[in-house]
C-alpha cells in the first residue's frame, strides 16, 4: 500500500508541475511533448495520465485557464481592449478568442462585461473549478491480466482530436465502408488511440476505428487505410457495460497502472469490442481494454503468483 500511495503521489506531482507550467506560460505556444517534459514525464501517455487525475486533457485545461484569466482581465480593467486580452493569453487572433469564449460560456466578452459584478464572480468561480468527472459505477476489472498480441493487419479510418469526441462519428463513417470488405476475413473490431508527435495541440491525439483482418488485404475500398500493428505485450482490462464508459474506464485504468508501477510502451491503446452492439443489451456489452506495457512489466507481473506461492 505504501508503494502504491508513493507512486500515485509521484504522478500527482508530475501533473501538478504540468499545471503550474501551463499557468505560467499561458501566452506561449505549447506542445504536448513540451508540457510533459516540464512535468518530468514521458510524453506518449502523458495526456491520458493528466486526464486521469485532472478530468480534462492538458489542452482543455489550457483553454479553461486562459479563459479564466481573460475573465479576470475583462472584469478588472474595463478600458483594456478584447484584442489586447486575446493576444496576452496566447490567442493568435481576436476572432479565435471570441469563438472559444462564445463556445464555452454562451456569451461574448462584451456580454460578460455588462453583467453585474456578483454575476461575473459566479461565472469566474464556476469556470475556475476543477473538471473532475462524477464517479460512475462501472463494471471494470480491478486487476489487469498481462497478455501478448500477435502482429495484426488493421484496416481503419482515423481522425485527430480528443478521443471521446472524435470516436463516435468516426465509427459512423466507418460502418458503411466495412460492408465492402470480405466479411470472412474480419477477425476483430478495434478502436485505437495514441499520440502523433508530428501534430500540435489537440491534433496530437489520434483515434483510429477499424477491423483486424486474417491476412493483409490485396485491395481496399476508397478511404480505408491499412497498417500492421506489431506484436507486443498489453495490460488487459475487461469492461462490461455501455461504450460511453470507455473513456472513464481508461482514466481509472491509467491510475491503476500508475499505482502498480507498470512500465508503459509508446504505442496505441486498443479497444477490442467482443460482442455485437446490434443484438447485445447495452449493459452486457464487453470491451477488452488494452494498454501497451513493457516486456519487463509483463515478466514481473507473470512471476508474482510464483513468488506468493513460495511465501506460503
Amino acid at each position: 500500500m505504501v508503494k502504491k500511495a508513493h507512486q500515485s503521489q509521484f504522478h500527482r506531482s508530475q501533473v501538478g508541475r504540468a499545471q503550474r507550467y501551463i499557468r505560467l506560460h499561458l501566452a506561449e505556444r505549447m506542445s504536448l511533448s513540451g508540457i510533459a517534459r516540464e512535468a518530468g514525464s514521458s510524453s506518449y501517455h502523458f495526456a491520458r495520465l493528466f486526464q486521469a487525475y485532472v478530468g480534462e486533457t492538458p489542452f482543455e485545461f489550457l483553454r479553461r485557464i486562459r479563459l479564466v484569466t481573460a475573465l479576470r482581465l475583462l472584469q478588472e480593467d474595463v478600458d483594456v481592449s478584447v484584442t489586447e486580452i486575446a493576444l496576452s493569453i496566447g490567442h493568435e487572433t481576436p476572432a479565435a478568442f471570441n469563438k472559444s469564449f462564445r463556445r464555452t460560456l454562451a456569451m461574448t466578452p462584451s456580454d460578460f462585461r455588462n453583467l453585474g459584478k456578483e454575476r461575473q464572480d459566479e461565472v469566474i468561480y464556476d469556470l475556475s473549478r476543477p473538471r473532475l468527472r462524477k464517479q460512475v459505477a462501472m463494471n471494470l476489472s480491478a486487476e489487469f491480466e498481462p497478455v501478448s498480441r500477435p502482429l495484426t493487419h488493421y484496416v481503419f479510418l482515423e481522425r485527430h482530436g480528443p478521443f471521446a469526441e472524435v470516436a463516435p462519428p468516426l465509427w459512423n463513417d466507418l460502418m458503411p465502408l466495412l460492408g465492402k470488405l470480405d466479411q470472412q476475413q474480419v477477425r476483430e473490431y478495434l478502436g485505437l488511440s495514441g499520440i502523433d508527435k508530428s501534430k500540435a495541440g489537440e491534433d496530437t491525439m489520434i483515434y483510429q476505428a477499424g477491423v483486424a483482418l486474417a491476412q493483409e488485404p490485396d485491395k481496399l475500398p476508397n478511404g480505408l487505410h491499412h497498417r500492421a500493428i506489431q506484436a507486443g505485450k498489453y495490460a488487459r482490462f475487461l469492461l462490461i457495460g455501455p461504450y460511453s464508459h470507455i473513456w472513464m474506464a481508461f482514466d481509472r485504468i491509467f491510475k491503476t497502472l500508475s499505482e502498480k508501477r507498470a512500465a508503459l510502451r509508446a504505442d496505441f491503446c486498443i479497444e477490442n469490442y467482443l460482442n455485437d452492439p446490434r443484438v447485445t443489451p447495452e449493459d452486457q456489452l464487453q470491451t477488452e481494454l488494452l494498454v501497451p506495457i513493457a516486456e519487463a512489466a509483463y515478466a514481473s507481473r507473470r512471476e508474482q503468483p510464483t513468488i506468493k506461492a513460495a511465501k506460503t
